[in-house]
């Protein structure tokens, strides 16, 4: 029975991951710095690129790169007031 269950969430997993709107770790480095900006600035990057949203919640370090861009860029938007 564990090898049909193990089988089940296998695919399960390819099933989850096969959505043509999916984007992966090379595809979000590509847009991160940009987005970081934007978020930091206060947009939502789930209605800017939902699949870019949706590849920071299952991959953590995308994730983890992400957040310390935008608290890099937030930390230096304080530090220096706008002219």
């Amino acid at each position: 029975m564990e090898k049909q269950h193990l089988h089940k969430l296998v695919e399960s997993i390819f099933t989850v991951h096969a959505d043509e709107n999916e984007i992966d770790c090379e595809g979000c480095g590509c847009q991160i710095d940009h987005l970081a900006e934007l978020v930091a600035g206060g947009a939502n990057l789930r209605e800017l690129l939902p699949a870019v949203e949706a590849h920071l919640r299952c991959c953590t370090d995308c994730r983890e790169e992400f957040e310390a861009l935008v608290a890099i860029i937030r930390s230096q938007n304080t530090e220096s007031p706008l002219a």
